[in-house]
């Protein structure tokens, strides 16, 4: 039975998850993948795909300018700022 034990954190995150950098990663990583990862991107596909068939978009700032960080992955440091319209 396990049991949580709050006290694990007292010296950080990094000690209480034995400095596994997959730890809070949510579908998991490796051997230990979540058998619903799949399931659940094609799902958000799914969603995505149905949000932009019913709304046309325009991005906020035609002065957007790219700016990749890098973490555990590349992503946009300061997002996309995009603004949806529903079709009438």
């Amino acid at each position: 039975m396990f049991i949580f034990s709050n006290q694990r954190f007292s010296e950080g995150v990094a000690k209480a998850t034995k400095e596994n950098m997959a730890a809070f990663i949510p579908f998991g990583i490796g051997s230990h993948t979540c058998v619903g990862f799949k399931f659940a991107i094609d799902q958000a596909k799914i969603a995505l795909t149905m949000i932009l068939q019913c709304n046309s978009f325009i991005t906020l700032s035609p002065a957007y300018v790219h700016s990749p960080a890098q973490m555990l992955t590349t992503h946009r440091q300061y997002g996309v700022q995009v603004m949806l319209y529903f079709k009438a």
